[in-house]
């Protein structure tokens, strides 16, 4: 996870996942490695996860009561110790007001151990306003798949490198999407991240760009539409280790069995 948690051991065969068959894309934790600084109205779907008092993950407005993060997030978590704040470029603006939850859907599949299905849905107490700084993004269909080399768009507040420092400035960079088969012959090595088919990856060969630490729930957008959230990996922009998203379309029957979108 590209939150504070890092896997113990592998469990990674080729028949663990399989990819569904390519289908046509719609154009456009806790962690931005190698990114630049950036501000909300560029990203308005994106809000700050706080357990307690503490900024510590990434999520995505996806309508004015809904909001997506990653299952780890809220794992074994109460509705009174998260909170979120949106329409803020930096995670030192205390002046913003909480908002408070009405009920969390982490999904009933999710492993602790392996990550999977690493999604939780966030019902708000009340609605938000929607505006330059604050909006919902896209969500897309099920079961696409992204093309290898499709650029994506990721944006956070986590660290700036593995176990270094995190920004108050909301930071963003794109990565290539690399194939599911390519991604667990990396990782088959590894014993710390398993990848199935509700993920997907995305990474250069060289590193240096990625997710970290702090990212985690935060959005993976292609051209506009929400197709991965920050998970797990080995790292941060490692270039043996890819990093690896919830597949937001594998997951799309499960947000809409909540949601209703």
């Amino acid at each position: 996870m590209k939150v504070f948690l890092f896997i113990s051991s592998v469990s990674l065969f080729l028949g663990t996942w399989a990819l569904p068959s390519q289908s046509d894309v719609p154009e456009d934790e806790e962690r931005i490695v190698g990114g630049n600084t950036t501000t909300i109205e560029h990203f308005p779907y994106i809000a700050q996860l706080y357990r307690a008092s503490s900024f510590w993950c990434g999520s995505c407005i996806i309508s004015p009561i809904w909001v997506l993060t990653a299952g780890h997030c809220t794992y074994q978590q109460s509705i009174h110790n998260v909170t979120l704040r949106v329409g803020a470029s930096e995670t030192n603006q205390t002046a913003r007001t909480p908002i408070t939850l009405a009920r969390i859907y982490i999904h009933p599949l999710y492993n602790a151990t392996t990550v999977d299905y690493d999604i939780s849905i966030l019902r708000l107490n009340k609605s938000l306003t929607f505006g330059r700084r604050v909006a919902a993004i896209a969500l897309p269909p099920a079961n696409v798949v992204l093309p290898a080399g499709t650029i994506a768009t990721i944006a956070g507040w986590g660290s700036l490198a593995y176990l270094g420092n995190a920004p108050t400035q909301l930071q963003t960079v794109t990565v290539p999407i690399i194939t599911n088969q390519e991604c667990a012959r990396r990782y088959a090595g590894s014993n710390e991240t398993w990848v199935f088919d509700r993920n997907l990856c995305a990474g250069y060969d060289q590193g240096g760009k990625d997710a970290c630490n702090g990212d985690s729930g935060g959005p993976l957008t292609v051209r506009g539409v929400l197709y991965g959230l920050v998970s797990s990996g080995t790292g941060c922009a490692d270039p043996r280790y890819p990093g690896t998203y919830t597949n937001v379309s594998s997951v799309r029957s499960y947000i809409k069995s909540v949601t209703g979108l």
